[in-house]
């Protein structure tokens, strides 16, 4: 008998890395979300296992690479650590923003999308 269970039965192994990241955002997205939907997000993890990272949803595809790109749509910055925590489904999102733990630069609604986009609910 195993003493401890995966923390989040959604996503048993979350990635720990930014090229591990990358790989996870191409598996989790909603394309249904965002078929009419263009935005791009740039990601900015401060700490160990930290990084520079972006996403461009266009019209239900993805395409995303590591370090800045030019006229982000939104910018998070947040700890590598809580980033994680997040695509684990470990974290809130509105607490850790509220707590002042995820700085946003850019549009709020765009940036209120990306969860629908990657942490809505699988279905089973």
């Amino acid at each position: 008998m195993s003493e401890s269970a995966p923390r989040s039965p959604r996503l048993l192994k979350p990635p720990a890395s930014v090229a591990e990241t990358l790989d996870w955002l191409q598996s989790k997205m909603s394309r249904d979300s965002i078929e009419d939907f263009q935005a791009t997000y740039q990601v900015e993890l401060s700490g160990e296992g930290g990084g520079i990272f972006w996403a461009r949803i266009d019209s239900g595809r993805l395409s995303s690479g590591v370090g800045r790109t030019p006229r982000p749509d939104v910018v998070f910055q947040l700890a590598a650590e809580d980033f994680y925590a997040l695509v684990a489904a470990e974290a809130n999102p509105e607490l850790l923003y509220m707590e002042d733990r995820i700085r946003v630069q850019g549009s709020m609604s765009v940036a209120l999308k990306l969860r629908a986009v990657f942490l809505a609910p699988e279905s089973s």
